[in-house]
């Protein structure tokens, strides 16, 4: 039987960013937003992730949402899930903090989460494997924050202390002892940041399951695909999974070992060097790090392979389908490896693509799909 899926029914704009209004009204399958560059397409998708996350992937200032010469903007969609349906809306300004609602209800950023759940495949992503580790940090943090608002909490907390740590450590540098000053946040740090890894190595050695299955679909067998969670208190030299480190007491023990191996640079340096905002994940393929052996024909295989793995792990977490959003990347992929994504996402998962040129779209899917035109800002059914 087929999980229930997270369907947006209506999604409407007010001006946000390119667009005065927008009130779309989208397949529950398939829908496609086609149009030439710099028309608004990924602003598009980049409203769903907002109302998704609460904050935008491309920027940090909400202020830089509002269409150029207005205020206030505000993004909204009609939201059906298996038990409710409702209306889930932010409000932003240039001068004031933005406000989230569901149903007109007012809602507090982390209650927020998980309303409407997402999955999105940008151009960037197919650099996650060569890419910095901050870009993989970010893929945990954003599909963990959806499936659990414990991590969400935990992280936010986390990063807070770590500001204040940081400011500390600045006014302590020099010294060879952080003594008791420096004790009280690295307490703190610690019991934010162990649930925060815990969750973190149990992600990637479920999404490394599900990725290695699809990509040894993908390659019929002849490649293997393994993620490695890397805390940034394991050696270089550690390929396979340790089991420890999703054992909170082993982590907790590990972590506070490394504050104390690292106490004089941290002095020295006056930055913290221990904690999760280091971590990083591994790709492995055939025993051997993409990010140094792998084509990029592979790495991309790879990429594909965790993104459709995102997509199991949320459906497992909450019960429903998240939404897909995949943006101007049909183009980057070869025939195959864009068959494949669409063959799995077919039928079950409400999937938004947009394209300049639909010719890497198949005849069968355009006619399968609800078609929209994007254009200096407007949206009108093709």
């Amino acid at each position: 039987m087929t999980a229930p899926q997270t369907i947006i029914q209506r999604l409407i704009l007010h001006d946000f960013r390119n667009y005065r209004h927008v009130d779309l009204e989208p397949s529950p399958a398939v829908n496609v937003l086609l149009g030439r560059n710099a028309q608004g397409k990924t602003n598009l998708l980049e409203s769903v992730l907002f109302l998704g996350l609460g904050k935008s992937p491309r920027t940090g200032r909400d202020g830089e949402l509002v269409r150029w010469g207005c205020r206030v903007a505000s993004a909204a969609a009609l939201v059906k899930k298996r038990d409710s349906t409702g209306k889930l809306q932010i409000v932003v300004s240039v001068d004031a903090p933005k406000r989230i609602t569901w149903n007109d209800g007012p809602l507090r950023p982390r209650d927020a989460l998980g309303l409407l759940t997402t999955v999105s495949f940008f151009p960037d992503d197919l650099y996650l494997v060569k890419g910095g580790p901050a870009q993989r940090r970010r893929l945990l943090d954003v599909l963990l924050s959806q499936a659990d608002a414990k991590y969400a909490r935990h992280l936010i907390r986390y990063h807070r202390i770590l500001r204040h740590r940081n400011v500390q450590l600045k006014a302590l540098q020099g010294r060879s002892r952080g003594g008791e000053l420096l004790e009280v946040w690295n307490q703190q740090l610690l019991e934010e940041a162990v649930p925060v890894m815990v969750a973190r190595a149990r992600a990637v050695h479920r999404l490394a399951e599900a990725a290695g299955r699809v990509h040894g679909a993908m390659t019929e067998g002849r490649e293997r695909l393994q993620l490695v969670y890397k805390p940034f208190f394991a050696g270089d030299e550690e390929q396979e999974p340790d089991a420890a480190w999703q054992d909170p007491g082993a982590v907790a023990a590990l972590f506070r070992a490394a504050l104390e191996r690292l106490e004089r640079d941290e002095l020295r340096r006056g930055v913290s060097l221990a904690g999760p905002q280091r971590d990083d994940v591994r790709f492995i393929i055939d025993g051997a790090d993409a990010r140094t052996y792998a084509s990029q024909g592979q790495q991309r295989t790879a990429v594909l392979a965790v993104k459709l793995a995102e997509l199991d792990f949320l459906q497992a977490e909450t019960g429903e389908h998240p939404v897909l959003l995949l943006d101007d990347v049909l183009s980057e992929l070869d025939p195959v490896r864009r068959g494949f994504l669409l063959e799995t996402v077919a039928d079950h998962v409400q999937t938004f693509i947009t394209t300049a040129n639909p010719e890497p779209l198949s005849e069968r899917l355009m006619k399968a799909a609800r078609v929209f035109r994007v254009h200096q800002g407007t949206v009108t059914p093709a």
